[in-house]
């Protein structure tokens, strides 16, 4: 009798151990090790190719046939996008992993191949990748803004499960790494759910009617989301529902005195309990906000007061200094460049006037657009001490002289792209246009002046300069 009750015991607890389910391939790992990074394109459009991820920004120089090897040091699994001049797409990469691509630029994701490690893995991105550029129109928030609200949960249900579907077909043929495919399937319900957080908002928009609300069991999806869960933090969909979750708060209270940027770190700081989903929101949150924000040096010491990570705060503090560099009254790097005739040109060579610099590229459609508007301006101001420069980054030096060959602009104009970063690194050129303005000085009077098409205020702002209004005072330098 005692050996069946014991027997039993036994039994029930093999039952028990059996039926408890395995979720360890749930676990990210946040380990850092080193991993390398091939690519191989066929006619590139550049001579560089970016590479972005979690607080990494890298510009990737392409040897002559198209090629390069790089060592990303430090990383940690990951998501990455890597991309050119117009195209891109995701990358997945943990450490120790050697992942190769092959691809044309001539037609981006469709000549995709990835090989080595992960490539299952990366091939369903590519796929993933190619189905989002498809369903771009359906997904658009403002096309489903503009469908009631069961239209509306219909389509995305079905953009979901179209996501699901493919995901599913790559698994069973390719048999994708369990914990990847865990992932993927988060990213999958964090778009979803980021799409329904949106819709009542856009929906008032396009009802133009404020008091429009969603009914009483829309946000019953909330019930599944984990604000807290630390091995999603790498899916870009996730960190951007919670992005967005603690910004609605950062919205709703902060006051008329306070600086909203500043208000989001101290919400992050004080609710979210896991210190990596914190770490990694306040860091990616200060990389994108530092250039916006009004009170610089209150956020930067918020964030080096909530930041647990030498490494995050020494780099935000970098920007920080470099971000000052640029404010008005501190003097304006000097450059060394040459124009279309091969001559040199020097910033310092200007002095006594005051200096317009548009920089912009010509594959750059917002800046095509504003050149009508600086050719009148130059004529408008063609006797003032204003001095017009054009600062060119393409990457390839021939488009640039067949554009001045062709459209022959007035003022001056030099290049500043191809490999050379030392113009845009001193002037913090993150995008273009961008318009800047130096006084006679040679003194930054802001490095973000209006464009050419505003013209209302940059038609106050020559004006004055034409009048040499209050110059001394309002230019003084920053010792």
């Amino acid at each position: 009798m005692k050996k069946s009750i014991y027997l039993i015991i036994v039994l029930l607890t093999l039952i028990s151990c059996s039926s408890k389910k395995d979720t360890s391939f749930q676990k990210t790992n946040f380990t850092k090790g080193d991993a390398v990074f091939s690519i191989h394109i066929i006619d590139p459009n550049q001579s560089i190719i970016k590479l972005k991820s979690y607080g990494i920004y890298e510009e990737l120089d392409l040897d002559e046939d198209g090629k390069l090897t790089d060592t990303l040091n430090n990383i940690s699994e990951s998501y990455y996008t890597f991309s050119d001049r117009m195209n891109g797409c995701g990358m997945y990469i943990k450490p120790g992993a050697n992942v190769r691509i092959n691809l044309n630029t001539k037609s981006f994701l469709n000549t995709i191949k990835f090989s080595g490690d992960l490539q299952n893995e990366n091939n369903y991105l590519k796929q993933y990748f190619i189905l989002n550029r498809d369903l771009s129109r359906v997904n658009a928030i403002q096309h489903l803004a503009f469908q009631d609200e069961k239209t509306f949960k219909t389509e995305l249900d079905s953009i979901k499960n179209v996501r699901y579907e493919l995901l599913n077909d790559f698994d069973n043929k390719y048999k994708l790494d369990k914990h990847f495919k865990y992932l993927e399937k988060n990213r999958i319900f964090y778009e979803w759910a980021n799409r329904m957080e949106t819709y009542e908002a856009y929906r008032q928009f396009a009802l133009e009617d404020t008091t429009f609300h969603v009914s009483n069991d829309f946000y019953d999806f909330r019930k599944k989301v984990n604000l807290e869960n630390r091995n999603l933090i790498i899916v870009p969909s996730y960190h951007y529902y919670l992005e967005n979750h603690y910004q609605k708060i950062a919205n709703n209270t902060t006051k008329d005195n306070e600086d909203i940027f500043v208000n989001y770190l101290k919400i992050v700081g004080k609710n979210v309990k896991d210190s990596i989903i914190k770490e990694r929101l306040l860091f990616s949150y200060a990389l994108q906000n530092l250039k916006q924000t009004k009170t610089k040096n209150e956020f930067f010491k918020t964030f080096k007061k909530l930041s647990t990570d030498s490494l995050h705060i020494e780099k935000i503090k970098k920007e920080y200094v470099e971000l000052d560099r640029l404010t008005p009254g501190h003097p304006a790097p000097d450059f060394k460049l040459k124009d279309f005739e091969g001559n040199p040109v020097k910033l310092s060579d200007f002095k006594g006037k005051y200096v317009y610099i548009d920089v912009w590229a010509t594959w750059c459609r917002p800046c095509m657009a504003e050149m009508p508007y600086l050719e009148k301006l130059k004529e408008k101001y063609k006797n003032a001490d204003i001095v017009f420069v054009g600062i060119n980054l393409n990457d390839f030096k021939t488009d640039w002289e067949n554009y001045i060959k062709k459209y022959k602009p007035e003022g001056v104009q030099i290049y500043a792209g191809g490999k050379d970063n030392s113009f845009r690194d001193d002037y913090q050129v993150y995008s273009v246009p961008k318009s800047i303005l130096i006084n006679p000085w040679g003194v930054i009077s802001t490095a973000n002046a209006p464009r050419p098409s505003e013209t209302e205020l940059i038609g106050l702002l020559f004006d004055r300069i034409k009048k040499k209004y209050n110059m001394k005072r309002d230019y003084k330098v920053k010792k």
